[in-house]
C-alpha cells in the first residue's frame, strides 16, 4: 500500500496522503480543506434527507488520526471547514470541547474563511485569516492567482476522478495538481465531489498536471489528460 505521493509544485514538496490532507515538510504544515461540520444538522433541519448527525464526530476523529500521524508545529484548514454560518448554535458541546482541545494542544492550528463559513464560531479556538502564506505556497479556501513561481494550494471544488483497476472503474476523490495549483480532496465526511473534467476545475489549473486519486487502501497517482 503507497500512503503517500511527493509532488513538486512551482513552490517546493508537497507531500500527499491517501486521508486527502497534505503537508508541507519544511515548516512541518498540515493541510485540510472542506471540513463541513454539522452538515448532517444542517441538512436535517432544513427537511431535505435524513442522515445520522455523526459526520462531525466523525471528521473530528479523522482529523485527530491524521495529525496522529505527522504531529505538525502547525495545521491550517482551508475554508469550509463549518457548513453554514448557523453550525455554531448545532454543533454539540463535547464536539466543541474535543476540537478545542486538539487546537490547544498543537503549536498553532489556523482556519482560513470560506464561502459557507465566512465567520467561524465563536466558541471555537483558533485565529481566523483570509489566506496564508506558508513555506512559499499561497494557501487559501478558493482558487486563487498566485505570484510569478508559486503554488496555490486550496480546497472548494472537492474533486474526484476515476481510474480503471483490473478492468474495473473506481470513482476516488483526488488531488489535482499542477505546477501553480493544488486543489485538495474534501476531508469532510458527508462531502460530494467534482469530476475534474468539469469547467470549474479545469479552468484553474496550470502546466503538468498529474491527479492522485485517494482510496482506503492507497493513493494512485494518474497523469491527467483531460
Amino acid at each position: 500500500m503507497t500512503r503517500t505521493v511527493t509532488y513538486k509544485g512551482l513552490s517546493g514538496i508537497v507531500i500527499l496522503d491517501m486521508m486527502k490532507a497534505a503537508y508541507l515538510p519544511k515548516s512541518q504544515t498540515l493541510l485540510v480543506a472542506d471540513l463541513h461540520f454539522e452538515k448532517a444538522s444542517y441538512l436535517q433541519e432544513a427537511g431535505n434527507v435524513v442522515l445520522p448527525a455523526y459526520d462531525t464526530q466523525e471528521t473530528i476523529s479523522k482529523l485527530k488520526d491524521i495529525i496522529g500521524v505527522y504531529n505538525p508545529q502547525h495545521v491550517v484548514a482551508l475554508g469550509d471547514s463549518f457548513h453554514d454560518i448557523r453550525a455554531g448554535s448545532r454543533i454539540a458541546s463535547k464536539n466543541v470541547e474535543s476540537l478545542n482541545i486538539m487546537i490547544s494542544a498543537l503549536p498553532a492550528f489556523t482556519w482560513i474563511l470560506g464561502n459557507h463559513d465566512p465567520a467561524i464560531p465563536e466558541i471555537i479556538e483558533g485565529p481566523r485569516e483570509d489566506h496564508l502564506e506558508i513555506d512559499g505556497f499561497l494557501l487559501t479556501h478558493e482558487p486563487t492567482a498566485p505570484a510569478p513561481n508559486q503554488t496555490n494550494i486550496c480546497g472548494h471544488l472537492h474533486p474526484k476522478a476515476k481510474i480503471t483497476i483490473r478492468k474495473r472503474r473506481l470513482a476516488h476523490p483526488c488531488f489535482a495538481c499542477s505546477d501553480s495549483r493544488i486543489i485538495l480532496p474534501s476531508f469532510g465526511a458527508y462531502t460530494g465531489g467534482l469530476w475534474t473534467t468539469h469547467p470549474a476545475i479545469k479552468g484553474v489549473m496550470g502546466g503538468n498536471k498529474m491527479l492522485a486519486l485517494t482510496a482506503l487502501n492507497g493513493i494512485f497517482p494518474i497523469a491527467d489528460t483531460s
